[in-house]
C-alpha cells in the first residue's frame, strides 16, 4: 500500500554486530553463524536481486542443508540479538522501523508501524532472519494476519513494499451502502494498465490484511462527521457544491498518497446517486 525505500544496511556488518557478544568456543551458536556467514551474505544480496526481478517464489523453504547454522541459531539471534532493546543489533531494527512515513504501516497504510515483519517469514526461511530486505515496518495486526504464509505463485503475493509498485495507479475502491446508517463496502478495482497477476496480488493483499474490515468504521465515523458539511454546502450553493468540495477532499488526499480509504469514501459518495438523490433529499 505504501512504497518504502529499501534499508540500505551491509549484511555482513549486522551480522557481526549481532554477533559480537555471543558465547565463543566450538560448536556454539556464534561459531555456527560465523562458519556460514558468507552463505547468509550471499543470500541477503540473492533475495535482492530476485525480488527486485517479482522472482522470491524461486526461494525454496529452509535451505539449511548447505550451512552449519540451524533454524534455531537463526530465529535466536533475530530474537535475542537484532530486536531485543539492548543489543548492538537492535539498531538496524529501529532504523528500518523508522523508513515508514509517519510510522504508517506499509500493509495496510492505516495503522502504526509497533514491529518488523518477514516478509518471507522466518519460521520456513531461517537463513533471512536478519536480512534487511526481508524486515518490513509493520502495524501489530497485519503482523499477526499475515503469519506465516507463504507463496507457491506470484498471483499469491502481497505487495512488497520495498520492490513493488502499487502505488501509482488508483486501485483502492468503495461503494455506497444504501440505509441508514449510511455504510461502506471497500474491494479492488483493476486499473487499466495492470495486468491479471499484479490485480491478483493486490486482491490477495487485500484479502490478507483484511482492509475491508479495516476501513469500514473510520469511513462510517469520517462519514457522520462530514455529513453536517454536505448537507450546509448543498443548502447555500447546491449539488454541484457540494460534490465540488468531495472532488477537492480527493484531490487533497492524494497529494499524499493514493489509495487511501479516505480517498475512496469521497469518491463512493460523489458517484452514488442513492446518496444525492435518495439520502439527502430525505
Amino acid at each position: 500500500m505504501i512504497k518504502l525505500e529499501k534499508p540500505d544496511f551491509q549484511q555482513d556488518i549486522i551480522i557481526d554486530d549481532c554477533i559480537d557478544n555471543m558465547r565463543k568456543g566450538n560448536g556454539t551458536p556464534r561459531a555456527r553463524i560465523t562458519a556460514s556467514r558468507d552463505i547468509l551474505i550471499e543470500k541477503s544480496d540473492e533475495y535482492d536481486k530476485l525480488a527486485e526481478l517479482g522472482e522470491l517464489g524461486t526461494i525454496k523453504e529452509s535451505e539449511l542443508s548447505e550451512v552449519e547454522v540451524t533454524k534455531k541459531d537463526m530465529i535466536d539471534l533475530y530474537n535475542k540479538k537484532f530486536a531485543r532493546q539492548g543489543e548492538r543489533g537492535r539498531q538496524y531494527y529501529d532504523k528500518i522501523k523508522s523508513l515508514a512515513p509517519n510510522e504508517r504501516c506499509p500493509f495496510c497504510g492505516q495503522r502504526l508501524v509497533k514491529t518488523l515483519d518477514h516478509y518471507l517469514p522466518k519460521a520456513k526461511f531461517p537463513l533471512y532472519a536478519i536480512t534487511p530486505y526481508n524486515l518490513i515496518p509493520s502495524c501489530s495486526d497485519c503482523n499477526k494476519d499475515k503469519l506465516t504464509d507463504s507463496f507457491a505463485q506470484r498471483e499469491e503475493e502481497i505487495i512488497h513494499p520495498y520492490y513493488d509498485d502499487f502505488a501509482s495507479s488508483v486501485w483502492l475502491k468503495a461503494e455506497v451502502v444504501k440505509g441508514e446508517p449510511v455504510t461502506f463496502e471497500f474491494y479492488v478495482e483493476k486499473p487499466e494498465d495492470w495486468d491479471d497477476i499484479k490485480y491478483k496480488r493486490a486482491c490477495n493483499h487485500f484479502k490478507v490484511f483484511r482492509l475491508n474490515d479495516l476501513y469500514k468504521p473510520y469511513a462510517c465515523e469520517r462519514f457522520c462527521e462530514c455529513l453536517g458539511r454536505l448537507k450546509r454546502i448543498l443548502v447555500k450553493g447546491g449539488q454541484e457544491a457540494a460534490k465540488e468540495h468531495l472532488r477537492e477532499s480527493i484531490v487533497e488526499k492524494r497529494k499524499n498518497r493514493l489509495n487511501t480509504w479516505e480517498e475512496a469514501m469521497y469518491d463512493a459518495l460523489l458517484e452514488s446517486d442513492w446518496f444525492w438523490k435518495e439520502y439527502l433529499k430525505e
